[in-house]
């Protein structure tokens, strides 16, 4: 057995005599691992039917407490008739105000994890004022079919999609979307286009919530 003595301390850094290696394990600044696994997640989910010239649908905004990174942001949708739609994904510096939002119900991943501090809302009423954009981050063009028919016989293809930009041939981001305060958000906009007829979404947003040093 190889160890490997740190030289602050009296730790050891220990190899692994059948393997040969050694672990690593990242940690912050108080000391705490920092693995996908040990940090406190959350979902939060819905359907609504919009307005007619919908600006902003569905937001996340961040936290004063916490540090928010954004994982998935997925929107769907369904018409009367089959149609199609652009989407925009817009980071915000400041919160929406007015209008009729709708807080979604945030769910812990694990029922240890304290309750969520970011804020997750769709819109049944345009804001009356829209937060300040940083940008757009992500523009999508969206085919959605009919309405959902009484059996499941008639569902031929999936109508959500991932709104978040992908990386090369990766999934996600190779760093996630971070909100830093409870101003920081991110919008899904529909630009104030008409709807295709009988139009309703649904949507999904997961992310994770640490603690600020």
């Amino acid at each position: 057995m190889c160890r490997i003595r740190s030289g602050a301390s009296v730790d050891y850094w220990t190899i692994d005599p059948t393997s040969k290696a050694g672990r690593v394990t990242l940690y912050d600044t108080a000391g705490r691992a920092i693995a996908d696994e040990s940090k406190a997640i959350y979902m939060a989910s819905g359907s609504f039917t919009p307005v007619a010239t919908p600006t902003d649908l569905v937001t996340i905004f961040g936290s004063a407490s916490k540090i928010v990174r954004v994982r998935s942001m997925r929107i769907g949708t369904t018409n009367t008739a089959a149609g199609s739609q652009i989407f925009l994904l817009i980071k915000r510096s400041a919160v929406d105000t007015g209008g009729t939002p709708v807080s979604a119900t945030l769910v812990p991943g694990d029922s240890s994890n304290s309750a969520a501090t970011a804020t997750v809302q769709h819109y049944t009423a345009n804001a009356a004022g829209l937060g300040t954009a940083v940008g757009t981050i992500n523009t999508l063009k969206v085919a959605s079919p009919v309405l959902v028919p009484a059996t499941f016989a008639g569902i031929v293809q999936q109508s959500e999609v991932e709104v978040l930009p992908s990386y090369g041939q990766h999934s996600g981001l190779p760093q996630p979307i971070t909100l830093r305060s409870a101003s920081e958000g991110l919008a899904i906009n529909f630009n104030g286009a008409a709807l295709v007829s009988g139009q309703i979404h649904t949507y999904n947003v997961v992310w994770t919530e640490e603690a600020t040093f």
